[in-house]
């Protein structure tokens, strides 16, 4: 009886663990973004140094940036978009894309279009900011 009380908590555990662990890149980088984690969102594209000015200017630009939430569709019917990316990326290219809706205390709604390298955990080939046109 011990037993099982005892491994209900250390199951509990690793599902939450699990389920943290899951989060997907879209939110993660969102999230850095929203708290001004620059330098750790940077590291997540190929050329770091080169982002990592842009992506500061991005975030004191959005101020507390609430309301992070994955969509599955584009919240704009026409949108003004803000854009930093991976340098020498062509104008067409293959990715796995994130929506995820927030709302920037300075500029309103918003959402972030992210574009990650398929079959890559999370190496950022583009980070938009859409906002209503």
């Amino acid at each position: 009886m011990h037993i099982r009380y005892t491994l209900l908590p250390i199951f509990l555990l690793a599902t939450l663990s699990n389920a943290i662990a899951k989060e997907s890149c879209g939110i993660h980088a969102a999230g850095l973004l929203a708290s001004s984690k620059t330098k750790e969102l940077a590291t997540l594209f190929a050329n770091p140094s080169e982002v990592l000015g842009p992506l500061q200017r991005m975030a004191e630009s959005l101020g507390k940036v609430t309301g992070i939430q994955e969509a599955t569709t584009a919240r704009f019917a026409q949108h003004t978009r803000i854009s930093i990316q991976a340098k020498d990326l062509p104008d067409s290219y293959t990715y796995q894309g994130y929506w995820i809706n927030a709302h920037s205390e300075s500029i309103g709604p918003l959402q972030f279009h992210i574009a990650s390298a398929p079959e890559s955990d999370c190496r950022l080939l583009a980070l938009h900011v859409d906002t209503a046109k």
